[in-house]
């Protein structure tokens, strides 16, 4: 099914907002199932067009990754003004290793009608990314040409005037005048964006019932903090309820001279308790309970008085079952030193309590809340989506961790379009991180050394290789099978090997090898650990790398003279490292020696 990544692509690594996705139409009837598959859960927010949100959390890297997916191409703050451009996109659509993005186009004028149409306005933040985009678009793009169509010839090319020429104050009047004039809908723009106005006051929720956490510890653990931190950090739909049955409140005084006041209170917090927790529950929320009925099962609570008994169980009847029980785990003294109430022998008789009472409870965890703030609530984190994530999905709870730092080794895997080669060759400058990595995708992979005598022809689907030379390379690329993939890591030298020096010398050799689909992205910062693959063919992906360059040492001279080598078409000879990738023709003719 055709799909397009809208924007972002060199964002990827680590999404720091929502990784839009455009899809074909036909995909949306089995779009949940087929997200919930790999551990996505469906958020549900009325009044947003065709925007469909899906969100998993990695607890590996404390990273929450939303996926924003759209079936058509609406503009607007509430996605009144809509088009037909979806299915043009989408036919045009370019891969770029396993991503497929828009035709170079497609995307820049889009971006553009994203910042004028959607925003209103273009921000100094925004203002780089802007005049990039003007330089790619041109008026004889399909997007440019629907909209001489609906606002008559030439409005494309007085839009690109305006971006190009780098003052941004008219566009707010420029965008107020498109959207006035906006028609072609089968609904008018005005009536679409009321209406998903007042859906949006319904507010997000989660596709099926929202788990109710709840945190049990004395005083001074960092319940609340915790509670808090959860809910700033975690994107889906929350709310806090709190549970204190004998907690203070300034009414105490009037309460302490009604003959069972007290005792009305503790019943008017179980039922408003109890109706807040379900309600936000069956509106699809995650509930985070601060303190929980349980706490009437503490020793020293429990009273001789009947109704009192009666209430206590009234609280534990009426109390949500919560799908998770985080109990706080603090010595005594700390606790003390925190709030600096009771006392630390107190504290601690009521922590060895706390800790009796989480093996009486199924879903209980216990927390290590002497540690830092952070570490505390990723592992709350980690144990939220347990069971916030979608049924049936192995979220990995009590396996051993993967080795993460040699998983990022292979981050070089993502630029070609096979996820899981059969027969993996690999060469060169490898550490031997880089080699125990390999051996996790593929441990039957084969190392291939330089060799003057005759190489085995057809042998892998993948050859890696790292700053190769000219001999190991005629070598693995002849042992390449027809269709199979080389990806080649290097770095710009001097002389110092037989063989291309740089980027373009690389790609020239490939393509005169017979390779099809060769392309090169440039590694920022380096080879060992990128931040971004950057595709060098898009002048968009690094003009807008470039940007981010003033906060370096001398970032602005490199910013310049990488500005400098695009505009003079030699920036695969400027970038210092990078990766160039290619397909072995399916004739699989003769491989050109170097």
């Amino acid at each position: 099914m055709p799909w397009v990544l809208l924007r972002g692509v060199e964002d990827l690594v680590r999404p720091a907002g929502d990784v839009d996705l455009l899809v074909s139409a036909e995909l949306v009837p089995g779009l949940d199932r087929l997200v919930a598959g790999v551990g996505f859960r469906r958020v549900v927010a009325l009044g947003h067009g065709s925007h469909r949100f899906y969100f998993r959390y990695l607890s590996e890297e404390d990273l929450w990754i939303k996926l924003d997916v759209v079936s058509d191409i609406s503009f607007g703050q509430f996605q009144e003004l809509g088009t037909a451009l979806a299915a043009g996109c989408l036919r045009r659509r370019v891969a770029v290793g396993p991503l497929w993005l828009p035709e170079a186009q497609d995307q820049a004028w889009l971006h553009i009608l994203h910042l004028v149409l959607d925003k209103g306005e273009i921000t100094p933040a925004k203002a780089p990314a802007a005049r990039s985009a003007a330089a790619v678009a041109t008026v004889e793009n399909p997007v440019a040409l629907f909209l001489d169509r609906k606002f008559g010839a030439g409005t494309a090319g007085k839009l690109l005037n305006l971006l190009q020429s780098g003052t941004f104050d008219d566009i707010p009047e420029t965008a107020a005048g498109l959207k006035s004039r906006w028609t072609g809908t089968r609904v008018p723009p005005r009536v679409t964006s009321l209406a998903n106005r007042v859906l949006r006051r319904v507010g997000p929720k989660l596709k099926g019932r929202g788990p109710v956490v709840g945190v049990l510890a004395p005083d001074g653990a960092g319940k609340t903090t915790l509670l808090h931190g959860l809910r700033s950090t975690c994107p889906l739909p929350s709310a806090y309820v709190y549970m204190g049955l004998w907690s203070a409140s300034p009414m105490d005084r009037w309460l302490q001279k009604i003959r069972g006041g007290f005792l009305a209170r503790k019943v008017f917090r179980i039922f408003r308790a109890g109706l807040a927790a379900r309600y936000y529950s069956l509106r699809g929320r995650v509930v985070l309970m601060d303190r929980l009925a349980f706490d009437v099962l503490l020793p020293g609570s429990r009273t001789e008085s009947r109704l009192a008994a009666l209430t206590d169980a009234l609280a534990l009847r009426f109390q949500p079952r919560p799908d998770l029980v985080l109990v706080l785990d603090v010595p005594g003294e700390v606790m003390f030193a925190r709030k600096g109430e009771h006392s630390p022998q107190k504290l601690e008789e009521w922590r060895k309590a706390y800790l009796e009472l989480a093996e009486e409870i199924p879903s209980a965890h216990v927390l290590d809340a002497s540690q830092t703030e952070s570490a505390v609530r990723v592992k709350a984190s980690r144990l939220l989506w347990n069971v916030a994530a979608p049924k049936g999905m192995d979220v990995g709870g009590a396996a051993e961790p993967l080795p993460l730092h040699l998983w990022m080794l292979l981050d070089w895997r993502f630029l070609l379009p096979v996820s899981q080669p059969e027969q993996l060759g690999y060469g060169g400058r490898l550490s031997s991180d880089a080699v125990a990595a390999i051996s996790l995708l593929d441990p039957s992979a084969r190392r291939i050394e330089p060799s003057s005598g005759p190489v085995p022809e057809n042998e892998f689907d993948v050859v890696l290789l790292s700053e190769p030379d000219a001999r190991l390379f005629t070598g693995a690329a002849a042992s390449l099978r027809p269709g199979g993939w080389i990806c080649l890591q290097v770095r710009r030298s001097l002389g110092s090997r037989p063989g291309p020096q740089t980027l373009a010398g690389w790609k020239r050799t490939l393509e005169r090898s017979g390779f099809d689909d060769v392309a090169v992205y440039w590694h920022v910062p380096s080879l060992e650990r990128p931040a971004r693959f950057v595709p060098t063919a898009s002048r968009t992906a690094v003009l807008d790398t470039l940007s981010h360059y003033s906060g370096v040492r001398f970032g602005k001279a490199k910013a310049a003279i990488g500005r400098l080598a695009l505009n003079l078409g030699m920036f695969n000879v400027a970038a210092a490292e990078g990766t160039v990738i290619g397909r072995r023709s399916l004739e699989a003719g003769r491989l050109e020696s170097l």
